[in-house]
C-alpha cells in the first residue's frame, strides 16, 4: 500500500516526508459536524467559499479534540497558515471557532 501524500489545505503543495507542517483547528458549528466521523480520524474534503479544502475530522478522546476543535487542517508554512485562517473565518455559519 502506497504512503499517503499530504498537501498544504491551502496552496496544496505537497508536504514531504519529515519536514515542518503547521497546524490550524476548527471548531465546526453544531449543523455541520461529523457525526458519521466520531472516534476516528478522517481525512474528508470541505467546501470553502469556491474551494475544496482537505482536513482530517478529529478523533474522540485526541488532544485536538479534548481542546474543543473538530477539525485539523495542515499547512507547509505560517503563511499559508495565516491566508488559510482568512479564508476560514469568511466562512462565519459554518464553524464556531478557528486556532
Amino acid at each position: 500500500m502506497a504512503d499517503r501524500v499530504y498537501r498544504c489545505a491551502f496552496c496544496g503543495e505537497k508536504i514531504s516526508p519529515g519536514v515542518e507542517i503547521y497546524g490550524l483547528g476548527a471548531r465546526l458549528s453544531e449543523e455541520f459536524r461529523y457525526r458519521e466521523a466520531v472516534g476516528r480520524a478522517t481525512v474528508v474534503a470541505l467546501s470553502v467559499g469556491d474551494r475544496e479544502l482537505e482536513c482530517m475530522v478529529v478523533a474522540d478522546g485526541s488532544q485536538a479534540k479534548l481542546e474543543g476543535w473538530d477539525l485539523i487542517f495542515i499547512t507547509c508554512s505560517e503563511e499559508c497558515g495565516a491566508g488559510l485562517r482568512s479564508l476560514l473565518e469568511k466562512e462565519k455559519s459554518l464553524f464556531d471557532a478557528i486556532m
